[in-house]
């Protein structure tokens, strides 16, 4: 086996190189490495003898037609000899194949910032444009469906409740209880030193009931419902099953996107009351042991303080939150491209873009809720 390990051998007194062994690619590495740290002659006339090479493939003529070239370069003139016809010819046709050898690509323009925010501005309105689309579409699909119930796909519809209500509640009871125990305890510390105890049922039903109820049932259906229906669409684009439904003549908006918005739209005003009942009673079991407001007279003042107008607020947000957690979820899973990397920058943007908008929305029901004075 060694002796078909590639040399090259360097003979001062007759200047000549004596190439020896097998000069192919699986054998060519580490003679590489000592050709490229070897000493070479300078301004005389070199021979290098190919007559010992048992193998010669373009790798090895690669190799050897970079060492006759380093020797040019310090001025020597280089003699093949005792080389094949073939050995030959493949020197020659790698030296003609230099250029493309040593190609490197350009180096592309950097872009400047007013260009980057441009084009980012670019990619925003198109994807406003493509949610625009996809609202029309959707209302085109339900107004035809109204006259067939059949095209409601009822069980598909009841499905996504279960996914997207019933198996969300635990996760919601518990981040709402907590919200509501951190929020009892933050406003207990500010009217305990004012010996102003009792109002703490009103402070906290009304900021559970207008505000954090609804926020918070929306931040956490967003991140669990937007990327589920992202992730399912994308998956059935990158199957190809969207393109079979197009190729039946059926529309994927109204068999997939549809049921999942009605659905969630369905679910939506019970998860925020079921958050609602989870704070409260949160806020109710820390106002007990930390102020001593008993739960009789707790849900007395928020009866009588709060009341029911203010759950009514908190409600009235579900329908808007809901639809828009469902079409942009759904927008950005029609989006993904056919790759595993898609799915996943969809799912995050469906993520995010969910909660952006669904603050930027409560921002304004807050606007019109004190411009109406409720």
């Amino acid at each position: 086996m060694r002796q078909n390990q590639p040399q090259i051998i360097f003979d001062k007194q007759s200047a000549q190189f004596k190439c020896i062994g097998a000069w192919t690619v699986l054998r060519l590495g580490l003679l590489s490495k000592k050709i490229e740290g070897s000493k070479l002659p300078s301004s005389q006339k070199v021979t290098i003898d190919g007559k010992s090479i048992i193998e010669f493939d373009s790798a090895g003529a690669l190799a050897l037609n970079n060492y006759i070239n380093a020797l040019k370069e310090k001025g020597n003139e280089v003699e093949l000899v005792e080389f094949t016809d073939l050995e030959n010819q493949l020197l020659e046709l790698v030296e003609s194949k230099r250029d493309e050898l040593h190609y490197e690509p350009p180096v592309p323009e950097k872009e400047n910032i007013l260009y980057q925010i441009g084009k980012e501005s670019e990619k925003r309105l198109l994807q406003v444009d493509g949610l625009v689309i996809l609202i029309g579409d959707l209302s085109i699909r339900f107004f035809e469906s109204l006259g067939h119930w059949r095209r409601f796909q009822l069980p598909s519809i009841i499905s996504n409740i279960e996914t997207t209500g019933v198996k969300a509640l635990p996760i919601v009871a518990l981040l709402s209880f907590l919200i509501g125990v951190v929020l009892s305890y933050q406003m207990g510390l500010q009217l305990e030193t004012y010996g102003a105890n009792i109002f703490i049922a009103y402070l906290s039903g009304m900021a559970i009931f207008r505000e954090f109820a609804p926020l918070i049932t929306a931040i956490i259906v967003a991140g669990r419902t937007s990327s589920s229906f992202t992730a399912q669409l994308g998956s059935m684009v990158i199957n190809e099953e969207i393109d079979a439904i197009l190729t039946m003549g059926l529309s994927p908006t109204e068999l997939l996107v549809m049921p999942k918005v009605i659905g969630l739209m369905l679910v939506f005003p019970l998860l925020i009351f079921w958050s609602d009942l989870f704070s409260i009673l949160g806020a109710m079991i820390m106002s007990k042991n930390m102020l001593g407001i008993g739960f009789h007279e707790f849900l007395t003042q928020i009866r009588d303080s709060v009341g029911l107008s203010q759950i009514m607020l908190g409600l009235y947000k579900a329908p808007v939150f809901a639809l828009l957690i469902a079409l942009v979820g759904c927008f950005q899973g029609l989006r993904v491209e056919a790759n595993a990397d898609s799915i996943g920058s969809q799912t995050t943007k469906s993520v995010v873009q969910a909660l952006f908008l669904i603050i930027i929305a409560d921002a304004v029901f807050s606007v019109v809720y004190s411009w109406m004075k409720l």
